[in-house]
């Protein structure tokens, strides 16, 4: 009812004003339903040509963040449509957004624990209700406490086989196992696992050394280096520090890999803590900070990670009777050895020792581990830092040529994972995802000092995670995901087939053993052919398996940041 005491013309103009703004609401309303429409157009033309057109140089990551971004986008469209701009009366349609759109986003989100990402952005998320692996790994130990045996009734192997990995991805890190021949039908897989349990989260691989199985682990906020009885999978010993690194791609966890050598075992956590324990019974001899010790954290913060991209990722390499380590630095080239019995800083790399190094400048260790090779008939260890490739003399650390690898000239450059992969002739294959591609190196020593030449360069490998292996004349990597195989020569794509994601592979004999990001085990016969995948069997659980295998008297050792399990997979 109109209020008798407002004037009548006042009334008269108010009901005029709506009736002019009218046509305006209309307007917009016209406008935003075709920007609707528009952008819902777009979307699928925009998905197809995602999926089916396009090839970006940095693989299916790009084309899962582009589907992500429209989905979400398109959420927030579709609310705006119903809430606003749809026909229906206001009420209605608030009601409708809030009852599809509002209540069920927000009882989503709230129900979401957390969310890490494939190698491929792919999104793995883990609900609120679910136990955390950190529980379901606690729980476990509780069940088995019996299972751990005293130290003094594992005894130590005298000498190692050849069999043995005592390093990460075999003796000389190149990915090549000796073993027994493997069985090529895996249908019985069920019947050829030995044991099987949760683990500490993280991406290291196992040093195997008879009946001891060791790795290291993320144990709530402790990173632990942890011994196994390779027959069982029961714990033996574990030895545990604080530190916790985590980031938003891989999660929590340390990423190198334990190395035996000489009844000690010596590994790296991720923080940058540096140990020495005994094999039998994992006492500790020594242990030191590489950080702090090279001036590239503040004195007692250990939680003060320059590198937090990366963390401190490189495996320990045994020379001679020193431990060498990658502890980074400004500028890469940041190797550092300590001596096997002491633990005294006995090098630096060239990287370390400027006076100009402060806590906080940007670490350019990346992922790589060191290797001990001969190139040009010189003795030498040669690092895939985040700046390039770089050859250095074991006896001081000092440089001896460098090949830069970091093309894109952005901070921290590109992000070099991939082991470097030696062939006849002094030449050395490198390869890194994000774009860059790999190239096969040629490495002289002259009267006139160390060159380096690139040989070939190719987009056509673009090792991501994992690192390629060679077989007679041909190499075999994953592409972003997908397995390739190039020739050595000249650096031609023979082929391109299979996707694996972003796992792991080992060469044992004439067969690749592939561990895929999805959890399988495959074995493949290399040829420049084809793909010739021999058998398959799924064993781990989850989309995020990143950790190397390990292939020992053709037991394989699996794990990723869930489980860890053995298959005994010799042939009959």
């Amino acid at each position: 009812m109109n209020d008798p005491t407002e004037p009548a013309s006042h009334i008269e103009s108010s009901g005029e004003v709506a009736e002019a703004a009218a046509p305006h609401r209309e307007r917009w309303k016209t406008i935003g339903n075709m920007l609707v429409a528009a952008w819902l157009i777009f979307v699928v033309g925009g998905l197809f040509y995602t999926w089916n057109i396009l090839d970006p140089v940095m693989g299916p990551s790009v084309q899962n963040l582009v589907t992500y971004s429209m989905l979400l986008v398109t959420f927030f469209v579709l609310l705006i449509w119903v809430a606003v701009l749809s026909p229906l009366p206001r009420k209605v349609a608030w009601a409708l957004a809030t009852v599809f759109f509002i209540l069920p986003g927000a009882a989503l989100a709230a129900s979401i624990e957390s969310i890490h990402w494939t190698g491929d952005m792919e999104a793995v998320v883990r609900f609120r209700w679910e136990p955390t692996l950190e529980e379901r790994l606690a729980a476990y130990r509780t069940d088995n406490a019996s299972e751990v045996q005293a130290p003094e009734t594992f005894e130590t192997p005298l000498e190692p086989s050849p069999e043995d990995m005592l390093n990460f991805r075999g003796a000389a890190r190149d990915g090549v196992i000796t073993g027994p021949q493997l069985s090529e039908n895996w249908e019985d897989g069920a019947e050829r696992e030995l044991w099987r349990r949760p683990c500490g989260e993280g991406y290291s691989s196992f040093a195997v050394l008879g009946d001891y199985l060791v790795t290291i682990e993320q144990r709530g906020d402790r990173e632990a280096i942890v011994c196994y009885d390779a027959a069982t999978g029961a714990e033996r010993w574990l030895h545990d520090w604080p530190g916790r690194f985590e980031e938003a791609m891989g999660g929590p966890g340390p990423r190198s890999t334990p190395t035996i050598h000489d009844g000690k075992v010596y590994a790296l956590g991720a923080l940058g803590d540096l140990y020495c324990l005994t094999l039998a019974d994992g006492d500790p001899v020594w242990d030191v900070n590489i950080l702090r010790d090279n001036g590239l954290t503040s004195p007692g913060a250990v939680d003060e990670l320059i590198n937090a991209d990366w963390a401190m990722t490189g495996s320990p390499l045994i020379v001679d009777d020193m431990v060498v380590v990658n502890a980074g630095g400004p500028e890469g080239n940041g190797l550092v050895a300590y001596d096997l019995q002491s633990g005294e800083r006995v090098w630096q790399g060239e990287g370390l020792r400027s006076p100009e190094i402060t806590p906080g400048s940007r670490n350019r260790a990346s992922y790589s581990s060191p290797m001990l090779v001969e190139l040009a008939g010189v003795r030498q260890i040669i690092i895939f830092d985040g700046v390039g490739l770089r050859g250095c003399d074991p006896t001081t650390g000092d440089q001896l040529w460098f090949y830069q690898f970091d093309e894109a000239g952005g901070d921290p450059g590109v992000i070099n994972v991939a082991q470097p992969l030696l062939f006849e002739g002094d030449r050395v294959l490198i390869s890194a995802s994000y774009g860059r591609g790999s190239a096969m190196l040629q490495v002289e020593n002259s009267d006139s000092g160390w060159s380096v030449d690139m040989l070939w360069d190719s987009r056509h490998l673009r090792s991501k995670f994992s690192s390629p292996v060679a077989h007679e004349g041909y190499i075999y990597g994953l592409d972003e995901g997908i397995m390739v195989c190039l020739d050595a020569e000249t650096g031609e794509r023979m082929w391109k087939n299979g996707r694996y994601g972003h796992g792991q592979m080992l060469l044992t004999g004439d067969r690749i053993f592939m561990l895929s990001e999805r959890g399988e085990i495959v074995l493949i016969e290399p040829s420049p052919e084809g793909l010739r995948e021999l058998t398959r069997f799924e064993v781990l659980p989850g989309a995020k398996t990143w950790n190397p295998p390990a292939l020992v008297r053709g037991v394989a050792y699996v794990r990723n940041h869930v489980e860890m399990a053995a298959l005994n997979l010799c042939a009959e």
